[in-house]
């Protein structure tokens, strides 16, 4: 018995070939040739655009990582406890480290803003040896020019627009708050060595 004749759907190349005389075929297969080859470069040329991009996202996120690594380490410094961890701070600010500094000190002032969020950066040990310009027996958070600057770029955006005088204000409110537990505190042990 015969197999049976199968029958083949026509394939879109069929399809596009004129079916009259072998030189039309011929050239209307070129043609054929000619634009899948023009798509497939068209996309090659996407996929390298695609995954330039891909590198490119990809360097950045390392980079981000890194940076959030950095800037977490750098957290950890504060608040500084001592006026010489501030000292060292001076030292270790440079121009290539100075944006990791105050990326950190953002990432802590963000939440509060400076007026509550200074006691973050710097004790109030520190607070209270200092102030911005070094008058009244106090020294000047200005003779340390590269923490100052960036303590200062680190100062969320202000209202006033003036972020020394934020600053300034800050510190006397963290002193004024400074103060009055150390007096409640002297006055808790007047008062319990009086019962003793």
């Amino acid at each position: 018995m015969p197999s049976p004749i199968k029958r083949f759907a026509p394939t879109p190349l069929q399809e596009n070939i004129p079916s009259n005389g072998t030189d039309q075929k011929i050239d209307a297969l070129i043609e054929l040739v000619k634009k899948q080859q023009e798509q497939h470069l068209q996309t090659q040329h996407q996929i390298k655009v695609l995954a330039d991009q891909i590198a490119n996202q990809t360097v950045l996120i390392r980079q981000l990582l890194t940076e959030r690594s950095n800037s977490e380490e750098i957290e950890n410094i504060f608040p500084l406890e001592k006026e010489e961890d501030m000292l060292r701070l001076e030292d270790e600010i440079r121009p290539e480290t100075r944006n990791k500094y105050v990326t950190a000190m953002k990432k802590i002032l963000a939440p509060v803003g400076i007026k509550k969020g200074l006691s973050r950066i710097v004790s109030a040990d520190i607070m209270d040896k200092y102030n911005i310009h070094g008058v009244k027996q106090k020294k000047g958070f200005k003779s340390l020019p590269k923490f100052y600057r960036a303590l200062l770029d680190s100062v969320p955006d202000s209202a006033s627009g003036d972020v020394e005088e934020e600053l300034r204000l800050a510190l006397m409110a963290q002193k004024k708050v400074f103060h009055k537990k150390n007096s409640l505190k002297r006055k808790a042990e007047s008062q319990e060595n009086a019962v003793n």
